[in-house]
């Protein structure tokens, strides 16, 4: 019940956000950050929190000057690609007398989607692509499709929930609530570039 309780204060907080965004101002393009990497604790539900716990995983998203705090995109949506890698451990249960332990659940994932800005401060995203499940050294793959929203507390760190969705094939669709902690950046230039100064002769 506590994460869908998080889902509802997020839902409520994005829609104060809102309100407190004076209609008239004048629409001004603000670029945000491009890059982020998020950490977050994943919770299995439905069929699927019968065999596994909490999970955690990284990720890592890149979109154009779409992260940060009062960004104001020159389009409602953008593009968006996100990879990461999640790790769910297995239960132990007792079945006929008989202890059972499933055995951990990894997941890697790349995925292109879409993004939007419905606030300043906040972003949700929609991504879908391939999976690949490894279960007790058995590799299968599949499509995944996440969620995302993040609502930005500080210049560089946000927080938000999120929806995971997998299938592979010969099993049954996977179901996880997550909530994440990510922090934009832009890439370093490591090779910045030194302005030449024309001479005459």
């Amino acid at each position: 019940m506590k994460n869908y309780y998080f889902l509802l204060s997020f839902s409520l907080l994005i829609y104060l956000d809102m309100q407190a965004q004076p209609a008239d101002t004048p629409l001004k393009h603000i670029k945000g950050k491009s890059q982020a990497i998020a950490f977050g604790i994943y919770m299995p539900i439905g069929m699927f929190s019968k065999s596994h716990i909490a999970g955690a995983g990284i990720d890592y998203s890149r979109s154009r000057h779409r992260f940060g705090r009062n960004i104001s995109p020159g389009r409602l949506i953008g593009f968006i690609v996100i990879g990461g890698i999640i790790y769910y451990t297995g239960q132990r249960i007792k079945t006929a007398g008989y202890d059972f332990h499933y055995g951990g659940y990894l997941n890697l994932y790349t995925m292109p989607g879409i993004i939007c800005n419905p606030v300043k401060n906040g972003n949700i995203s929609l991504t879908a692509g391939p999976a690949l499940n490894i279960y007790k050294g058995s590799a299968n793959a599949g499509i995944g499709i996440n969620f995302c929203g993040n609502y930005f507390v500080s210049r560089n760190i946000a927080i938000g929930p999120g929806i995971i969705y997998k299938k592979h094939t010969k099993t049954d669709a996977l179901w996880a609530v997550a909530i994440r902690a990510s922090y934009i950046f832009n890439c370093i230039n490591f090779f910045p570039t030194k302005a030449t100064k024309s001479t005459k002769k």
